[in-house]
Formats: C-alpha cells, structure tokens, sequence
C-alpha cells in the first residue's frame, strides 16, 4: 500500500481512463528499430500507461504518433512490469503527450486505423 501511495504523489497530473491503441516505435538496444501496437490504460497530459506483448527496458525512448487520439511525442519508459500474461508499461513525455482532456467524457476510445 505505500508503494502505491507514494507513487500516487510522484504523478505529476490526473490520469484518465483510455480505450484504443497506438503505435509504438522504439530503437531497440542492437540498434533495430521496433514497432508495437499497445493497447492503452491510462491517459494524461505528460504520460501514458500501455499494455504491450514486449518487454520494453526502462529509460527507452518511445515515439507516437496517433493524431486522430490526440497522443503525438516521444517519451520515456518509466517502468515495465508483467502483469496477466502482458506487459504494463508506464510512459512519460516530458514535453506533454498534446492529448486534450474530453470535454464530456473521461475516457477515450479510438482504435487504430486498419488494426
């Protein structure tokens, strides 16, 4: 419990409930680029919480680039953890993920195109 308190107080804003998923393009350690669909949790303005097939090391750098979501920028793994039989990996964009909280709605739900 005070794992989850005082990782509560380190978020820097509200995260939201999310439907959809994103492409996720990162250079993997050998230097090959990789690209995932991940299915997404969580939304905020400066971060995101995904679940993923792969196991994606801390401190990588993350690009996305769904507009139609409103999630464009390049971000860091934060964590990765396997939680039911994927992986739930906590993003942060230090310069803001340009998602727009909605105006009627807590949650989002937008699925990639052509998935």
């Amino acid at each position: 419990m005070a794992n989850q308190v005082r990782t509560a107080e380190r978020r820097r804003g509200t995260r939201h409930p999310a439907k959809g998923k994103v492409r996720v393009l990162w250079e993997h350690s050998d230097g090959q680029h990789q690209v995932c669909i991940a299915e997404l949790v969580e939304v905020s303005h400066k971060g995101l919480r995904i679940r993923v097939e792969v196991n994606m090391p801390p401190r990588t750098y993350v690009t996305i680039n769904e507009r139609e979501l409103g999630i464009v920028g390049r971000g860091s793994v934060r964590y990765c953890r396997f939680e039911k039989g994927k992986y739930a990996v906590g993003l942060e964009f230090s310069n803001g993920t340009g998602w727009k909280t909605p105006a009627d709605s807590a949650s989002i739900h937008n699925p990639v195109s052509g998935s």
